[in-house]
């Protein structure tokens, strides 16, 4: 593993590889199949964010040869992938229309078995895959301060910053972002104390399942009081709220929502039947 390492570390020092992680799959989603000495991916990929840009993709699939069964990581060298693989027309989001995460198709890749990366099942390790929820939680606070920033802008734009209620508005977008810099400044704080700490797992996944969605709620109360703010005239050329609104609308869809919320609190539920204290 260390010179597999060493080979993808050059890469990026020496040829400005960039990689990119692509997890999301359909029903034709990826199998490694043994053959000869090598392995032959079959399925696609979907929601490819960078396809293009992206040199060195490490994708997941299932695996069943010998010692290696499940969910195996690999990593495929793009240019072995033809433009006739790539479906541009995937992608056709409400927003983010500036960027492309297009369905690329696998079938017929051979990899060596020094491209496969770790054992399977490593990837869904916890609490990492589910503490990793921070990352994109950060990215979703970041659209909304754009939308708070915007708002202000245009109200001064308009000499609109006097009216009390439009002042009011203004707290409460205010007070939200605020509060979602707290959640996430803790969760940070949290992820560095206990992500190698394995009696703190749970805590951990607990803390970045409630960081995640408590996020969603204050980009979306935050863009419900931007929209009362601006009204029509705001989102509509030359102003760039439109296009921030539909970029944050689509990314703030994130994976089973609910079932994150229903994992909360299932963890405190036990907590409280164990008798044992949170650490949150």
């Amino acid at each position: 593993m260390h010179n597999r390492k060493k080979k993808w570390y050059q890469g990026v020092q020496d040829q400005g590889h960039l990689f990119g992680v692509w997890n999301t799959q359909a029903q034709n989603g990826i199998q490694f199949y043994p053959e000869a000495d090598q392995f032959k991916i079959s399925g696609s990929k979907t929601f490819c964010s960078g396809v293009g840009i992206v040199d060195r993709a490490l994708i997941t699939g299932n695996i069943d040869y010998t010692d290696r069964k499940g969910w195996q990581m690999a990593i495929v060298d793009m240019s072995g992938i033809s433009e006739q693989n790539i479906d541009k027309n995937s992608w056709k989001p409400l927003g983010m229309q500036a960027s492309g995460s297009y369905t690329v198709d696998f079938s017929g890749y051979l990899l060596d078995e020094s491209d496969l990366i770790s054992r399977p099942g490593i990837y869904l390790n916890q609490p990492y895959f589910s503490g990793g929820a921070i990352r994109f939680a950060a990215v979703h606070l970041g659209g909304a301060e754009a939308i708070a920033e915007n708002t202000i802008e245009y109200l001064l734009s308009l000499n609109r910053t006097e009216d009390p209620i439009q002042r009011l508005r203004l707290s409460n977008i205010m007070m939200q972002l605020v509060s979602g810099r707290l959640w996430l400044e803790k969760a940070g704080q949290h992820y560095d104390e206990w992500a190698d700490d394995k009696t703190h797992e749970q805590d951990l996944i607990a803390f970045a399942n409630m960081t995640r969605v408590t996020i969603e709620d204050i980009c979306l109360r935050i863009m419900d009081e931007s929209n009362k703010c601006i009204g029509a005239r705001g989102l509509m050329a030359p102003y760039d709220m439109e296009r921030i609104f539909r970029d944050l609308t689509f990314y703030l869809r994130q994976p089973a929502p609910d079932a994150t919320r229903l994992n909360v609190a299932d963890f405190f539920i036990k907590k409280q039947q164990t008798g044992h204290e949170s650490n949150i």
